[in-house]
């Protein structure tokens, strides 16, 4: 129950950074307060009603890790777009689409979601099946050799969830 208060406490505080509705004597603005209020009290009620909030780890230390990993991944999504659109113009660069098998060791769901979701997010890349038994991923790559950037997306998301070092 504390950490849902402190979850509704810092989604208000996060909204009335961004808002910047903190004058109560205009009605407009108490409207908006209310709404945000609102808003972030619904939130809160849904992820503890679908109750993954708080179970895969230490929300704080995950909420300080996800900044640089996705400054990584934006990084990593800028290269290939560039690598991608240099082998639509330039046809004489090696196209040659493949499905390769990424294996992985993340224990979560939400870590699996996140590496997957992270695969199909970059160019050249997209998730296709999770087998969840053999715990690896079906991946399509545009580029031979695109699987080489597989592992040290994993390891990171293994990094930013705590299960395991940052390479």
């Amino acid at each position: 129950m504390l950490r849902h208060l402190l979850l509704f406490l810092v989604l208000c505080g996060f909204w009335a950074i961004l808002s910047g509705q903190l004058d109560w004597s205009d009605t407009h603005q108490r409207y908006l307060m209310i709404c945000g209020l609102v808003s972030c009290a619904l939130a809160t009620l849904l992820s503890w009603r679908v109750g993954f909030l708080f179970e895969e780890g230490n929300v704080i230390r995950i909420m300080l890790r996800q900044p640089p990993y996705l400054l990584w991944l934006l990084w990593q999504i800028v290269v290939s777009n560039w690598d991608v659109a240099k082998r639509v113009w330039q046809p004489k660069l090696n196209v040659d689409p493949s499905m390769v098998k990424a294996p992985y060791t993340l224990k979560s769901e939400l870590a699996i979601a996140i590496y997957a979701n992270s695969i199909t997010l970059t160019p050249g890349t997209v998730t296709v099946h999770i087998d969840s038994d053999k715990k690896e991923f079906l991946v399509h790559q545009l580029n031979p050799g695109g699987e080489a950037g597989l592992k040290p997306m994993h390891d990171k998301v293994a990094h930013v969830e705590g299960e395991g070092a940052q390479t």
